[in-house]
């Protein structure tokens, strides 16, 4: 078989893959502040309003 096409598929492959690794990259720079922890947040802010709820009526 030809090797000519063979290697012009694997020098896409792996400028695909740079691109890739650039983008998670940029990806993994750019992620919020609170991340997967907010979820932490949710149930405490819910039981302080309804504390406060409570309290005001």
């Amino acid at each position: 078989m030809n090797e000519e096409p063979l290697n012009r598929i694997e020098k896409k492959l792996d400028a695909l893959d740079q691109r890739l690794e650039k983008l998670e990259s940029a990806d993994h720079d750019h992620r919020s502040l609170f991340g997967p922890n907010v979820w932490v947040l949710v149930p405490v802010v819910a039981i302080i309003m309804w504390g406060l709820k409570g309290i005001l009526s």
